[in-house]
């Protein structure tokens, strides 16, 4: 068996979980927290979102790296089988846009876990609700970013 196929579907895996994640994370969890006030956001805070978080690193990277593999493994190690076709434009465009959304999940969510600060009691109530602004925002346009990058990576299979 060639090796190559366990690499594609880890990559597929993990591209689907990280999409899903994105998914739950947009549609459950922030309109959970949304829901609770007070201490109660804090706990839910505190307890839920570093776990997704470094949930979403993992899969994230594990989807960049088997990514790397694969482009590395198709091109021969050669970038400039990627100009001038279909599959390159939108292999590029994907990759590049999921190794900036990896990098973001690797460096600002890691600052956002550490501000909710996991588990401890003195984190302010003017820190829980500046990160709650922000993750009605932030899972929102990662949820655009990784549906985009879905379907670039859908049509660019399409073209090979």
């Amino acid at each position: 068996m060639d090796w190559i196929i366990p690499v594609r579907w880890l990559h597929v895996f993990a591209a689907s979980a990280w999409f899903g994640e994105v998914v739950v994370i947009n549609f459950i969890l922030v309109p959970a927290l949304t829901r609770f006030q007070g201490e109660a956001r804090k706990q839910f805070l505190a307890t839920v979102f570093p776990k997704v978080f470094r949930l979403a690193s993992v899969l994230s990277g594990t989807t960049a790296i088997t990514g790397g593999v694969l482009l590395w493994r198709y091109t021969g190690g050669s970038l400039s089988a990627l100009g001038g076709s279909r599959w390159g434009t939108c292999l590029t465009i994907g990759a590049c846009m999921g190794l900036v959304l990896t990098l973001f999940h690797f460096f600002m969510e890691d600052k956002l876990a550490r501000r909710v600060g996991i588990g401890c009691p003195d984190t302010s109530m003017d820190t829980v609700n500046d990160v709650h602004a922000k993750l009605t925002l932030i899972p929102r346009l990662g949820l655009g970013v990784i549906a985009t990058i879905f379907f670039l990576m859908m049509y660019a299979v399409r073209g090979a």
